[in-house]
This record gives structure tokens, sequence and C-alpha cells, in this order.
């Protein structure tokens, strides 16, 4: 009889501890701001420009390649290596030292084509009671405005935090990244002037 008192005592114990653990990952406040579009839209060109630029080439040499990896990763963090492997044809049987082609049949929009606009920033800022859990969050949101039937309801969020430095650091995307397949290259729809 005890034993079971005792193992009854020990689920009481852990469930109040999980009721309690869950009280304080609620935040005690949350605020939600409009960021400024226009330093929205510097922040997404920036990042753009990179892909824009890679993408209206035919290859890069391996030197070019690693240079490219550098540049992207300072640019993008841990998602450099996803998007590099959006705009490259990975070919198996080519030796180390050979050229690497761009992949032509792949759309990846930017701000930098037509139609392609960022239309919504918001600041996300959650308190909590312990302060190492607070955070902030900047979703910058890019869509497609035009008229193209295969491009209507595109939308990409990026998801931006800021480092220890206080300066924007990308932590993340969601919405569909790229369009794939033999209807599709970076110049499906017209660039910018």
């Amino acid at each position: 009889m005890r034993r079971s008192h005792l193992v009854l005592l020990i689920i009481f114990i852990l469930f109040l501890s999980a009721c309690q653990s869950s009280k304080q990952l609620k935040p005690i406040k949350e605020e939600t701001m409009d960021f400024d579009l226009n330093t929205a839209m510097e922040m997404v060109e920036k990042k753009e420009k990179m892909i824009i630029d890679l993408a209206l080439r035919e290859k890069v040499s391996i030197l070019e390649y690693k240079e490219l990896e550098e540049s992207f990763t300072e640019e993008f963090g841990t998602y450099a290596k996803q998007i590099l492997s959006i705009l490259f044809n990975h070919n198996m049987d080519a030796g180390p030292e050979a050229d690497m082609y761009v992949q032509k049949n792949t759309l990846y929009p930017t701000v930098f084509h037509k139609g392609i606009t960022v239309t919504n920033a918001v600041l996300y800022k959650s308190y909590f009671e312990n302060e190492f859990f607070n955070q902030t969050i900047l979703s910058i949101k890019e869509e497609y405005v035009g008229d193209d039937e295969k491009l209507k309801d595109w939308q990409r969020e990026y998801i931006f935090t800021p480092n220890e430095n206080g300066d924007w650091e990308l932590n993340g995307f969601s919405g569909e990244m790229n369009f794939l397949g033999e209807d599709y290259n970076m110049n499906y729809l017209e660039l910018n002037s």
C-alpha cells in the first residue's frame, strides 16, 4: 500500500511541475509593430542581389564556388548551402576541379523581378518572467502581385532575429523558395529595369 502512495505522490509532483513549467513559458507581454518597409526592402535586396547575380551566370570555377560559399554563409548563415544547392546542378560524375554549372531550369523569384515586392514587415516581441526567454523576431514577407497564373499566391517570408551586436541575422524562411522544371528559368519573369 505504501509503495502505491509513493508512486501517486511522485506522479502528483511531476504533474504540478509540468503545470508550473508551462505557465513559465507563456509570455507576460507581447508586442507587434510595423517595421519600415524601405528598410525591409533594402535587407531583402542585399540578399537577393547575390542570388540574381549568381543565377544569371552560366558556370563558376571551383575556386569561385568556394568564395561564393563564404560570401553566402556570411549573408545567409546556415541557409547558404540550401540556397546554393537550389542554384547549382550537382554532377556527381564531374571531377573535384570541374566547373560548376548554374541550374537553368529554376526560378528563384527576387525583388528584382517584375511583380515581386515586399508587402509586409512586422516586428514581434515577446517578454517572459525569465528574461532569457525574451524574443524579438522580424518577419519580412514578399509576394508576387502580377498576373501570371502559375505564380498566383506565391509568397516567401524571411525571418530575422537580432544577433549579439544587435544586427539582423537571417533565422529562417517560410513559403516557396523556387520553382523548378522545364517551364522555369531566372528569366521567366522580366527583370526590373
